[in-house]
């Protein structure tokens, strides 16, 4: 019983693993046509960047913040 338990929950993780690797890969075709989107649809998305960031260890924050300075520099230089 024990057993079928752990296949059944292993079955379940497989699943949701699956179905967040599809959603991320949804995410990431979205963003190679986002000059394409409307405004709602771009703010759901970046709603969606603010909850991944939300859920961030420290040490991918701190790289995803690093990278974000990068950009504002840059393109604060280019103004």
């Amino acid at each position: 019983m024990q057993t079928n338990t752990i296949n059944n929950i292993d079955s379940i993780d497989k699943k949701i693993t699956e179905v967040a690797n599809d959603n991320l890969d949804a995410l990431e075709d979205t963003l190679n046509h986002l000059d394409e989107i409307d405004d709602v649809a771009f703010r759901e998305i970046q709603d969606e960047g603010k909850e991944m960031l939300g859920d961030c260890s420290k040490d991918d924050f701190k790289k995803t913040m690093k990278l974000l300075i990068n950009i504002h520099r840059k393109s604060c230089e280019e103004e």
